[in-house]
């Protein structure tokens, strides 16, 4: 096995796969694989923090009994091996990459797949199906992908490699917050065409949020004097349409982690709003808000409103428990987002499900599948008072232009899920290729939505919990 994989190699694959040659495909991906796992494993034993090091090696002594070295491990072994050590957890807490997809691909069914071929031949009732071959050869180009495809020793020591290019940390700056990223999506709200989505999103859920603001206002008496707090405001656009004058706030209060945003709208009068650059997953975050009400003098919040944010944090649930933190004793807590699963198209042939599925295999893709685990969220950081508000929109009262607005509306920003990696990597044959499938996916469901017998229909879900 050469350290370099050159492109004849995955033609190879590719003409098996075209060739239904499905053995040959899972037995040429898998040796690719463990070269792969091998170089990771040997480098994480020389970069590594020591305690780290030294678990990589007990788990590797227990594997191989022993006698034997990661060296003369099969593929199964090492899988092993990466599990037993849980060694991509520990390179997360060092890296300067982002391994989120990596991370979320399981190799044991491929183990299991790789054991039938090579041990189990002959109690066989079944040849390797082509779906199986495909998923392989994915999970190969994945991989493949996140270490820079070509050189494998310098791919893998650029994929993992430490935090470098930034100045040293203080002594007192935690792991947290020397590795972390600042989004873990890539989400970028200060963009011109998300601006302009955004302000199509307010007009979308204008309705459904004033439902949610006029259950939470009931439970709060129609009080006077009222502080609000919006976690995750951008430009202030949404926070200033939600928190009406007339439904008695006296100061409401918008956090951003874009800094840019903020300074502009604090260069600006906007009366009772007023808005702070706070970075929502930072360690820094509960000294960060203490300096937020001394400085705006306030005690605590009255009404918390958080709209499509939650899925592009590392832990939701932690802010929600943060947050509760600084609402009122009878105060409301509202959430927003969506959920992707509840999306419904007829007829598109699987369509939409690809899109999908192309997105949120990226790893810079939000958890478009956040809206049905807001309940349990809150339940899990102590609300126990909440109440569920939906919303359903469909295309069908819809004229056409209607429709291809809607489309955009819903489809166009998950372009960015594969082209942000392309623009980082413009000779990644896997990057390239799915954007490629992607443009041509959206280019077709477009040309769907604007048909008069196309059905699409999905779903805004919001919680509102009382402390």
């Amino acid at each position: 096995m050469e350290k370099v994989i050159k492109g004849d190699q995955l033609e190879k694959i590719k003409h098996f796969l075209s060739m239904r040659y499905y053995d040959s495909v899972v037995k040429e991906s898998c040796a690719i694989l463990e070269e792969i796992l091998k170089k990771i494993y040997k480098q994480a034993l020389s970069e590594l923090p020591i305690d780290d090091r030294t678990a990589l090696l007990e788990s590797e002594g227990k594997i191989g009994n022993g006698n034997k070295s990661y060296t003369r491990f099969g593929f199964g072994e090492l899988v092993g091996l990466f599990n037993r050590s849980r060694l991509l957890d520990r390179w997360s807490k060092y890296t300067d990459n982002n391994m989120g997809i990596i991370r979320s691909i399981s190799l044991d069914y491929i183990v299991e797949l790789r054991n039938r071929l090579t041990h189990d031949r002959s109690s066989m009732q079944e040849e390797v199906s082509q779906s199986e071959a495909q998923l392989v050869y994915d999970c190969l180009l994945n991989w493949l992908s996140f270490i820079g495809y070509k050189d494998m020793s310098t791919g893998v020591e650029s994929a993992f490699k430490q935090p470098s290019t930034h100045a040293e940390p203080s002594a007192k700056a935690t792991t947290y917050q020397r590795v972390k990223k600042d989004i873990t999506s890539g989400y970028d709200s200060s963009i011109k065409p998300e601006r302009r989505r955004l302000k199509k999103q307010a007009a979308y859920s204008e309705q459904h949020d004033a439902h949610s603001f006029e259950y939470a206002l009931e439970r709060l008496n129609h009080k006077k004097d009222l502080i609000g707090l919006d976690v995750g405001c951008a430009d202030g656009y949404v926070t200033e349409l939600r928190f009406k004058k007339e439904y008695g706030f006296k100061k409401v209060v918008g956090i951003d982690h874009n800094k840019t945003l903020i300074e502009k709208v604090r260069s600006e009068d906007h009366g009772i709003f007023h808005y702070h650059f706070v970075d929502i997953e930072a360690r820094s975050f509960d000294d960060d808000m203490e300096d937020l009400l001394e400085e705006e003098g306030i005690e605590a919040f009255d009404v918390m409103f958080c709209a499509l944010t939650l899925h592009h944090l590392k832990n939701p649930a932690r802010l929600l428990r943060k947050l509760r933190r600084y609402l009122r004793k009878g105060g409301a807590l509202i959430i927003r987002g969506v959920d992707d699963g509840a999306m419904i198209a007829y007829d598109d042939g699987g369509l939409v499900e690809e899109i999908l599925d192309d997105c949120t295999r990226q790893s810079n893709a939000s958890d478009r599948y956040h809206g049905r685990k807001y309940y349990p969220w809150l339940r899990s950081v102590g609300f126990s008072d909440i109440k569920m508000n939906y919303q359903v929109d469909d295309i069908t009262e819809m004229d056409a232009e209607e429709r291809e607005d809607f489309f955009h509306y819903y489809f166009d920003f998950r372009l960015q899920y594969t082209l942000r990696p392309l623009n980082k990597d413009p000779e990644n044959p896997r990057f390239i290729q799915d954007h490629e499938r992607m443009v041509a996916n959206l280019d077709k469901l477009e040309a769907m939505f604007i048909r008069p017998d196309f059905f699409f229909s999905t779903l805004t879900v919001s919680c509102i919990a009382i402390k």
